[in-house]
């Protein structure tokens, strides 16, 4: 699998929490704890090789919703490219969604 170099945050209304999983399954890291509303764009970003040991991961992302509307937008550059966005949250009610995806550091 090609390595992940960068995380990189766009749009987190309201609340977003990055946890790293050792695809062992044993202990995590958060790497990100994001807040913002009202729809306001964020800029975020985080290169994995900075604050993990080489290896492979389950990135964690949850989102968590204050009330109003949602939505939770990640990009990640792997093998130097930016892959498609992960975009996840939809609806109004208060409460948490999630999304994950695997990566190399």
């Amino acid at each position: 699998m090609a390595t992940t170099t960068l995380v990189h945050v766009t749009k987190t209304d309201n609340e977003l929490y990055i946890i790293a999983i050792p695809a062992s399954g044993f202990g995590s890291s958060e790497i990100g704890h994001i807040k913002s509303g009202f729809n306001n764009p964020v800029e975020y970003q985080v290169v994995p090789q900075s604050v993990l040991p080489t290896g492979s991961y389950i990135l964690l992302f949850v989102g968590v919703n204050w009330g109003g509307p949602q939505v939770f937008s990640i990009t990640l550059t792997t093998g130097g490219v930016v892959q498609p966005a992960i975009t996840f949250g939809t609806g109004t009610a208060v409460g948490a969604s999630s999304a994950q995806v695997a990566i190399t550091v």
